[in-house]
């Protein structure tokens, strides 16, 4: 191999080590998300919401729904609301349940079962289990403007026990 060859070559090996270095400093949101679903899975709580907020600002619709769950349950009602319709309106179910969840409490948004049913049916065509699991609530209760129908709650929960069989099949498959 002559000179120039062996320079051309060590400037391409710096090259590519240069761009895998940048490229595995700088973890895109799916590598941000997953890592705060691991932090809060050990309890880490601090690191979490950091990673899981992060992912979030990077439009990551599952992020921002989690993101969502995480600061209703810290009472911070009308930031998960808007989480919850960033996630919801690039069609993610978890979104779209949480939407519809805050729309059926009044919280963060005003009571309003209409939007909450029509949330919940949008997550339900994607076989979301929680917006299953309260559809078949509202069927049971007669709430959400739909009537006492136990035969519809029942064909509710079974999709929802046929979904988590599939999913605990699926893990152990794993």
């Amino acid at each position: 191999m002559n000179t120039t060859t062996t320079r051309l070559l060590t400037r391409c090996t710096l090259w590519i080590g240069a761009l895998f270095v940048a490229t595995s400093l700088h973890a895109g949101p799916a590598e941000d998300y997953a890592k705060a679903d691991a932090a809060l899975a050990s309890g880490d709580l601090p690191t979490g919401m950091s990673l899981m907020r992060k992912a979030a600002d990077q439009n990551h619709a599952r992020a921002q729904a989690r993101l969502g769950d995480l600061l209703r349950a810290a009472d911070s009602e009308s930031e998960a609301v808007a989480l919850y319709r960033k996630s919801a309106e690039q069609g993610d179910a978890a979104g779209e349940f949480g939407l519809g969840r805050a729309y059926a409490d009044g919280a963060g948004v005003k009571k309003d079962t209409a939007a909450a049913l029509e949330w919940y049916r949008k997550a339900e065509k994607q076989n979301y289990a929680p917006a299953l699991d309260a559809l078949a609530r509202a069927y049971r209760t007669g709430t959400l403007g739909l009537p006492r129908d136990p035969e519809q709650a029942k064909a509710y929960d079974e999709r929802v026990r046929a979904l988590s069989a599939q999913a605990t099949a699926q893990g152990a498959a794993r």
